[in-house]
């Protein structure tokens, strides 16, 4: 039974000033944002946690950050620049990235290692793991990758649309199953996996949906939206709960009451 109310930080988007230079989001012409997805804070409370909003900062406030929460989802949202992760085209125009929000996920990735909480990354969240890790992306599934699979479903999120297959007797699928089906709304995807990390899962057509660290168990990263398959799917609510009882018993371990 947990003693303490669990505090998950969950990373969003950021809205700046040009993006909202009609008023279309929200407020005023010019007015900046943070943004979170409602999905996130809904399956949190439901897992019994509390839901703390991760704005973006300046980097020297990371380690401020990090010490109000026991433990952290990197979210999912637009495109990781390529100048992460490849050189050949760094300086052609990208429409749907976010510098602000890259650069201080990234750091803030690098902190949450550091520290060791327990995290669980979603999506673009997976996908800068292992950038962080020296890995690379396919910039685009569809032009790169002979697929069946559509893996950008937009239109009902919640619903299930392919398979993903686990590494058996590993802790991910002791804790979700072998098979399970996901939703699926991405069209970046590993290539390079990168340092240290483990493939735990695959869709049928060879795509990276689920790594870990090959030394940790508190880590966890998929590809698919767990937060949004939250009220029909089991093997989500079996993501969330994992993550706040390995924060439970971290917080155990430390002392805490």
């Amino acid at each position: 039974m947990r003693n303490t109310l669990i505090k998950v930080g969950v990373t969003g988007y950021f809205v700046s000033s040009e993006q909202n230079k009609n008023g279309w989001v929200k407020g005023v012409p010019g007015q900046q944002f943070s943004m979170f997805s409602y999905d996130f804070v809904e399956s949190i409370l439901s897992s019994k946690a509390l839901p703390t909003l991760m704005p973006i900062v300046p980097k020297k406030f990371i380690k401020e950050q990090l010490r109000l929460i026991d433990a952290l989802v990197l979210a999912g949202g637009e495109d990781v620049h390529p100048k992460y992760y490849e050189t050949e085209h760094v300086n052609q125009e990208y429409k749907d990235t976010s510098f602000e929000r890259d650069e201080y996920e990234i750091e803030l990735i690098r902190q949450a290692l550091d520290i060791g909480i327990p995290i669980l990354f979603i999506c673009r969240g997976m996908q800068l793991l292992n950038i962080v890790q020296n890995g690379t992306l396919y910039g685009d599934i569809a032009s790169e990758i002979s697929t069946k699979i559509k893996h950008l479903t937009v239109e009902n999120r919640s619903k299930a649309v392919h398979d993903v297959v686990l590494k058996e007797d590993h802790f991910v699928s002791s804790l979700i199953g072998n098979t399970i089906n996901v939703n699926s709304i991405h069209h970046q995807s590993i290539k390079h996996l990168g340092e240290n990390l483990e493939i735990v899962g695959k869709s049928r057509d060879g795509i990276v949906e689920v790594i870990t660290f090959k030394d940790r168990e508190d880590i966890i990263a998929v590809q698919w939206h767990p937060e949004m398959m939250y009220q029909e799917s089991g093997h989500a609510k079996s993501i969330f709960n994992w993550l706040i009882d390995k924060a439970d018993a971290n917080q155990k371990s430390k002392g805490g009451l």
